[in-house]
């Protein structure tokens, strides 16, 4: 099943739902009675601590932790990429089994920080001297 983009890979959203969708079929066919054997809906929450536990890990590669000595984050600046990659790669797997496609996802992207941009330009608060301290 090939559900990448045939776009030239000008939309790399697209790009990665296909890639993704097309690894949980890899992963259903190798294992037909493994975790992507269950229905969607039912692996979601699965989906959500995952990456929870991703971000954990960014957060360890960002130098949370005031009490020890960080690291330049230059020196680990793929470690935190891969992190990211695997944030993502839960995110999507979420999103497909929620039934949601690259077009939708991008939609309601675009409409909320829509809205998140007239929130904060009707807001007098978040205007310079609008009393939002800084």
């Amino acid at each position: 099943m090939n559900t990448r983009s045939t776009n030239g890979g000008n939309d790399m959203l697209s790009d990665i739902f296909g890639r993704q969708a097309e690894l949980a079929e890899f992963y259903r066919a190798m294992r037909p009675d493994g975790f992507y054997s269950w229905p969607p809906q039912e692996r979601c929450t699965t989906w959500t601590r995952a990456i929870v536990h991703e971000c954990c890990e960014l957060d360890n590669e960002l130098n949370w932790k005031p009490w020890k000595n960080a690291r330049a984050l230059d020196a680990n600046r793929d470690e935190r990429l891969y992190e990211m990659a695997d944030i993502l790669h839960f995110f999507v797997q979420l999103a497909l089994d929620q039934g949601f496609s690259a077009e939708e996802l991008h939609a309601a992207y675009i409409a909320k920080n829509d809205e998140n941009r007239r929130r904060q330009q009707s807001d007098p608060r978040y205007q310079p001297g609008g009393g939002l301290q800084q």
